[in-house]
């Protein structure tokens, strides 16, 4: 539970809700209640065949030339045609505010009796508060089976309530009304992102059921003399409905027959098995009797709430599940389904950034128990992505399979990024495609390997393949041009984008072939030409180095660094997410992923995900007593009231805006000091912090679609259970204790402090 004594007085204050295609922010008002309602699809822009421009794959083999001879300043004047076109490309809006004014009731709000929450288990969002001796109760939630934001209100006498529905930087209102339904219309058009004429049309539907009376007028839907109040409001687009406004009708109706206690029970339902499957404790007393922004300033102030922290941990889940559903119509873009109109105004957009930050936010989903929310990512690979990107594969590139770049969006772009300092880098799709293994690893759906992810991974090696060259000075097969997202170097003092083998495009290039030929292996695929290629690939490609400084390399060549406390650390990829580079088994370059993290810390460009970044980092290290201070950094310097990890402050050029993956990549970098889990291995308490001293995590998944419970005490594991979804066999770890366990399906081991002797 988040629960405070006032209302939200900023968007970033208010308490998010959602049913993984609607999203409701909602401040907890008094006499006056804002709650903004969105819906994941309202996006500006359209599809567009012509974002490929012609003549890129002669001019890649230009800078290519350039920068095999060393002559950056050559390839840096190429670099600039290096990009794709902009046409069309839009950004996901806000929609609109609902807007309520309460009125006919007599005397002050009482402040010493307010309550806002957000109840994170059924997913609802309440306000109770005192009018003179007058209790207002004022609660609110989305459906995810009834696809209907639904709004009660109950007071203990009667009232009147102004209603509008009003556009956030649009047209989008409450326009009509027929004496039953109030109709809500509008388009996603901005000029910023598009030409002002290309967006979706919205359809909107609200119902009200009150034992009091109803009137319109002026835009404005009026109840008086009412004691309660139910509203049923629906939100649909042109992306995928031909007949936005009769679906929002028949949604809403179909909710109203229900009523609200029904759909308030169906919800609980459906979202309360989800957010159960897992349970954390930090072992501390609970704090939960102190409002939650007191807690978050005093943990900023110095204070130890390791209860805060566990919640933390399930808010993240929490917002991976009101924000991508099984059946949501697309993945979560920057803001989830959310949207503070930060990023609308800015060059940034509101779009799906697949150079981190789309595949940070579902790097929980299957981890943390919930792989049903990977569903929307997969489908918008395979409906949108491919098909788009190869097409750019071929355009662009002359190459065979699909690729996609630095961002994309709903209508298919994958070209180059439009602008040369962030847009030139080809492997935004290659790591879309390895999360599918990650899904796999979790889960070992094998139906849908067989279906859907051996194609999707089939064609983005097929892209690599052709992507990659052989430098014969070198002996190794070579990567780019492109950049190190998002970062420069420095050749005799003047800085530069392009390079080639960056360590972060081989590293995801040395995983995606290696994903691709297990996955061949799990389904019985026989050896081939293209398997050959990839071995051949794999076992050529540039090495992992150290530099001068001992820091594990960014660049093929140990470049100068103009930036070096830069935000992304995309080269320390093969720590974490990945398990190229183990503490144990790769010292020397644990000890380099070490030095760069140090090296970078030193006034860092702190992000929210970045953050997430060196959690995890220190977690794959063994290193508990860093991890500790990183999630306390990160408390004191980016946790807003509502529990929100922010792109830095207000003062940055993101301007304190809310991405997703702040609060999703921190409950899964918080996994790993937890649990680490490989096919062949499973560590247990592998970087407890020390404060951390008595716990458990209940239900957090392992690889080999297994189950764990972990318990400690006195900082030493007391006891575990995991439990087999797969047949196969591995090692259990814990500090210098292990044992092999051979398992099936069902299969349980029970670890205890005795088993070690």
């Amino acid at each position: 539970m988040l629960w405070y004594k006032n209302p939200a007085v900023q968007w970033i204050d208010a308490l998010p809700v959602g049913n993984g295609r609607i999203g409701a922010m909602v401040y907890g008002g008094t006499l006056e209640e804002r709650i903004q309602i969105d819906e994941s699809s309202f996006w500006s822009g359209a599809a567009s065949r012509d974002n490929n421009r012609p003549g890129t794959k002669a001019l890649m083999e230009q800078i290519r030339k350039a920068l095999l001879s060393g002559n950056y300043e050559e390839a840096d004047r190429l670099g600039h045609g290096f990009v794709g076109n902009k046409n069309q490309y839009g950004t996901n809006m806000p929609v609109g505010e609902l807007k309520l004014k309460l009125t006919g009731l007599q005397g002050e709000v009482q402040s010493d009796d307010y309550l806002r929450y957000l109840d994170l288990e059924n997913s609802l969002s309440g306000t109770r508060f005192n009018i003179s001796e007058t209790q207002m109760f004022r609660e609110c939630f989305v459906s995810n089976p009834s696809q209907v934001f639904c709004m009660k209100i109950e007071a203990g006498e009667r009232f009147g309530l102004e209603i509008r529905y009003e556009g956030i930087g649009n047209q989008t209102a409450l326009c009509s009304w027929d004496g039953e339904y109030g109709r809500i219309s509008g388009d996603a058009l901005e000029t910023l992102h598009s030409d002002g004429t290309h967006g979706v049309h919205l359809e909107g539907c609200v119902k009200l059921l009150t034992d009091g009376t109803i009137w319109w007028e002026d835009g404005v839907l009026y109840t008086a003399q009412a004691s309660r109040l139910e509203l049923f409001l629906d939100l649909e687009t042109t992306m995928f409905m031909e007949d936005p406004e009769a679906c929002a009708k028949e949604r809403v109706e179909k909710a109203v027959f229900k009523g609200y206690d029904s759909c308030r029970e169906e919800h609980i339902q459906d979202v309360q098995p989800l957010f159960q499957r897992m349970d954390i404790s930090l072992g501390q007393e609970d704090k939960s009797e102190i409002p939650t922004d007191v807690r978050i300033k005093h943990v900023i102030d110095g204070e130890e709430d390791l209860s805060l922290y566990a919640l933390m941990y399930q808010y993240g889940r929490y917002l991976l599940i009101a924000s991508s559903r099984e059946d949501s119509p697309l993945p979560t873009h920057m803001g989830g389904i959310w949207n503070d109109n930060i990023y609308n105004n800015i060059d940034c957009t509101q779009d799906m950034h697949i150079d981190m930050n789309l595949q940070m936010q579902y790097w929980a989903a299957a981890l943390c128990s919930l792989p049903e929310c990977y569903q929307p990512f997969f489908r918008y690979m395979k409906q949108v992505l491919i098909p788009s990107g190869t097409c750019t594969a071929r355009e662009a590139y002359e190459a065979d399979g699909w690729t996609a770049h630095v961002v994309s969006n709903p209508w298919g772009f994958t070209s180059l990024g439009w602008a040369y300092n962030w847009g030139a880098w080809s492997l935004g799709g290659a790591w879309c495609a390895v999360m599918i293994w990650d899904y796999y690893e979790y889960t070992k759906d094998r139906p849908f390997l067989e279906k859907d992810g051996y194609c999707m991974l089939d064609g983005a090696v097929r892209f690599v393949l052709d992507y990659v060259f052989m430098d014969e000075e070198s002996g190794y097969f070579m990567a780019g041009p492109s950049y190190s997202p998002e970062n420069q170097f420095s050749v005799d003092g003047k800085n530069y984008f392009l390079a080639l083998s960056n360590t972060c495009d081989v590293l995801l290039i040395r995983e995606l072939l290696s994903i691709y030929l297990k996955a061949r292996l799990e389904i019985g695929i026989k050896e081939d030409i293209v398997s050959h290629k990839v071995a051949e690939v794999l076992e050529k490609l540039p090495p992992y180095k150290l530099g001068k400084k001992g820091q594990l390399q960014e660049w093929f060549y140990d470049f100068d660094e103009p930036i070096p406390n830069h935000r992304h650390t995309s080269h320390l990829l093969g720590l974490y997410p990945f398990s190229q580079i183990d503490a144990e088994s790769t010292p020397e370059l644990a000890e380099g992923v070490r030095k760069s993290i140090a090296l970078r810390y030193d006034n860092f460009e702190i992000t929210s995900w970045g953050m997430n970044m060196l959690l995890g980092y220190y977690a794959r290290l063994g290193d508990g007593v860093s991890a500790g201070k990183i999630i306390r950094d990160t408390f004191e310097k980016l946790v807003r009231t509502n529990l929100a990890s922010v792109m830095s402050d207000e003062t940055s050029m993101w301007m304190g805006t809310w991405e997703l993956d702040g609060n999703t990549g921190f409950t899964a970098a918080m996994t790993e000091l937890l649990i680490q889990s490989s096919e062949k291995e499973i560590k247990l308490l592998p970087s407890l912090p020390p404060e951390w001293a008595k716990g458990q995590l209940l239900g957090v998944s392992v690889k080999n679609a297994g189950k764990a419970d972990i318990y400690w005490k006195n900082g030493r594991l007391k006891k575990a259970y995991l439990k087999a979804g797969a047949n196969g066999h591995c090692k259990i770890r814990y500090g210098d204790n292990s044992l092999a366990w051979e398992f099936r399906p069902g299969d349980t081991l029970e670890i205890n402090e005795n088993t070690w002797t």
